[in-house]
């Protein structure tokens, strides 16, 4: 049994050489050579090329690289000045006043008013103490 293992073991080995050595003999020189296992699977049949975008694609891309971003550059600064303390406080009252409006809107909503109605209901009879068990053996 140990034998026909390491039988088996250096056949695949042997298969997978000689298709890395197939791919590389039939693959043609590239600027970047393909890792290993991609030439194996590639020689394989495992995986193909894949076919050159068409002309409306490469038209439409850049003819070179976009430059890169830095990763840790600050904001740019907001266009407009800083707010003054009395500006802050208008637009906070003014904030305060519309949610005072919408506030008494929603609570004059009859389905909100259902449903406020019925949330009470149901914390009340969650609320209701449950009755206490009695330490009197039962009848027989």
């Amino acid at each position: 049994m140990r034998v026909g293992f390491w039988l088996i073991l250096a056949g695949l080995a042997a298969a997978a050489l000689g298709g890395w050595a197939f791919a590389q003999e039939a693959t043609p020189e590239q600027a970047e050579s393909p890792s290993p296992f991609h030439s194996l699977a590639t020689g394989l049949g495992i995986i193909t090329e894949p076919n050159p975008p068409p002309d409306f694609v490469r038209e439409s891309r850049p003819a070179k690289p976009a430059a890169e971003i830095p990763v840790f550059t600050p904001p740019d600064e907001p266009p407009a000045k800083p707010k003054s303390a009395k500006e802050i406080e208008a637009i906070d009252n003014d904030l305060e006043s519309i949610a005072k409006r919408h506030d008494a809107l929603r609570a004059a909503y009859p389905p909100s008013a259902k449903a406020v109605a019925a949330e009470a209901a149901e914390k009340k009879a969650k609320s209701k103490p449950k009755p206490a068990p009695t330490l009197d053996p039962p009848a027989q």
